[in-house]
């Protein structure tokens, strides 16, 4: 009888166990309910001050960091150059800006740029602009030389004295001589007798304004006229109708310093 009951209570506590084993999920893991995710209040638990602070100092940094490339940095890498290229080449004036590539872009004085460019020989006129984000555009006029003035410069149409360049080929222009001071008179008088010549086919290779206001001319067929510095349009009048008829291969000089008339020196027979 009393193990019949140890029986029964063994049986009871092992139903126990396994009614408990039951109701225990065992290996499954819980779900807990969190709280959502705010920004708004994470920002509103930082205080203010440190929010300033760091933004004052980011704000800080990326300017000392723009001057710092405003100053020092940013270098001009491209340089264009356009324009009528007669005696300059592209590679020759690019040569001439090589020292720009050393300058920053923001602080590059286009002024200075400017100048330099138009004290080169033959440049007439010069424009400069920066072109974001590292380029410098350069176009350019060349100014056009008529003639040589004096053996030393060239002269434009306008009788300005241009620079004349080492290896400028200048056998082709004719060459003008006068005092220094009337370097627009002469060019004037150059075109006016080159402008006459041609309704004949001649052409000067030189003309010559003396101190006292004489001039001379040496022509392309060889002749050397003598005009003298009166009646100057009418002798040269006088020199067209000469050169109609006289045989132009014989002729040295023609000397139209006379009233009506021309003296000939002829060539050696």
């Amino acid at each position: 009888m009393q193990l019949q009951l140890i029986k029964d209570k063994a049986k009871e506590r092992k139903s126990k166990r396994a009614s408990n084993k039951k109701k225990t999920n065992r290996g499954a893991t819980r779900i807990e309910n969190k709280a959502p995710f705010s920004l708004k209040e994470t920002v509103a638990a930082i205080p203010a001050w440190l929010i300033q602070g760091v933004f004052i100092s980011t704000l800080l940094i990326a300017s000392v960091w723009g001057l710092q490339q405003v100053r020092w940095g940013w270098s001009v890498e491209n340089v264009e150059i356009e324009g009528e290229f007669r005696y300059w080449q592209a590679n020759d004036l690019a040569k001439q800006l090589l020292w720009v590539k050393e300058q920053n872009f923001f602080s590059l004085d286009v002024r200075q740029v400017k100048y330099k460019i138009e004290q080169l020989a033959l440049i007439k006129s010069a424009q400069v602009k920066k072109v974001w984000p590292d380029t410098l555009l350069v176009k350019f006029k060349e100014d056009i030389p008529v003639a040589v003035w004096n053996q030393q410069t060239l002269l434009n149409p306008k009788g300005e004295e241009l620079l004349l360049p080492e290896r400028l080929n200048t056998n082709e222009l004719p060459k003008l001589f006068g005092p220094q001071q009337k370097t627009a008179q002469v060019m004037r008088q150059f075109q006016r007798f080159q402008t006459r010549l041609s309704s004949v086919n001649a052409a000067m290779v030189s003309l010559t304004m003396n101190s006292v206001g004489s001039w001379q001319m040496q022509l392309e067929n060889g002749w050397t006229i003598r005009l003298g510095r009166q009646q100057i349009e009418q002798r040269v009048e006088r020199l067209i109708e000469l050169l109609k008829i006289l045989p132009q291969e014989k002729v040295a000089v023609v000397d139209l310093r006379y009233g009506k008339g021309a003296a000939i020196k002829w060539l050696p027979a």
